[in-house]
């Protein structure tokens, strides 16, 4: 009977987090989601509080999966005293292949883009998430990059910019809408290595 809830419980978030990805959270009614999950309107009442209570947890699990992320790699690179330039691609693409179009990272990303102009708490998550938090862990990783001598000794926040901002542009332009396919993740990787090859010419200690 517990395994049924829990597994009830695990169809229910992971269906809202579908809906809300492509409607929008204010679209979305818990009749909606009951059809989806096969179930009747009350039994979502045995989990849940209400619909806010659904999207809230969303967010509750999923910010705690985005941070776990590059906390654990901080741990593994201050073991790391060398990097070659076929391991900083590999990280590059890591990111984008492996983070940015896992599916429920990536309908989560776009649950709050659907949500940022409704919401000021959602549009302030959505800002730390994918700018400020991002671009602050960035930061770190470059600092340790310039220090074991993989990079050149240049100002950290133009560095950053630089090799973010293409990141971000991908995402928006290819994977924030639309079936992510194996044509775009093709695309997608091709316009990256591009973006990384250039960076590296550029700021890349010889």
């Amino acid at each position: 009977m517990i395994k049924d809830r829990n597994n009830t419980k695990g169809k229910i978030l992971q269906v809202s987090l579908d809906l809300f990805s492509r409607r929008g959270y204010s679209a979305v009614s818990i009749r909606d989601i009951c059809g989806r999950v096969g179930i009747k309107e009350s039994s979502v009442y045995h989990h849940f509080k209400s619909k806010q209570e659904i999207f809230d947890v969303l967010c509750d699990s999923f910010t705690g999966t985005i941070y776990a992320i590059p906390q654990a790699f901080s741990v593994e690179m201050q073991k790391v005293t060398s990097v070659k330039e076929e391991e900083f691609i590999f990280v590059c693409r890591s990111f984008v292949n492996d983070y940015l179009m896992n599916e429920k990272i990536n309908q989560f990303i776009r649950m709050l883009i659907i949500e940022q102009s409704i919401s000021t708490q959602v549009a302030e998550l959505y800002h730390k998430v994918l700018f400020d938090d991002a671009l602050a862990g960035q930061k770190v990783i470059y600092e340790w990059l310039i220090r074991i001598g993989f990079l050149k000794n240049f100002d950290i926040d133009t560095m950053v910019l630089e090799y973010y901002a293409p990141v971000v542009y991908l995402f928006h332009r290819y994977l924030a809408a639309g079936e992510i396919t194996d044509e775009v993740k093709t695309e997608v990787n091709e316009h990256l290595l591009k973006h990384i090859q250039n960076f590296l010419r550029k700021y890349k200690r010889v």
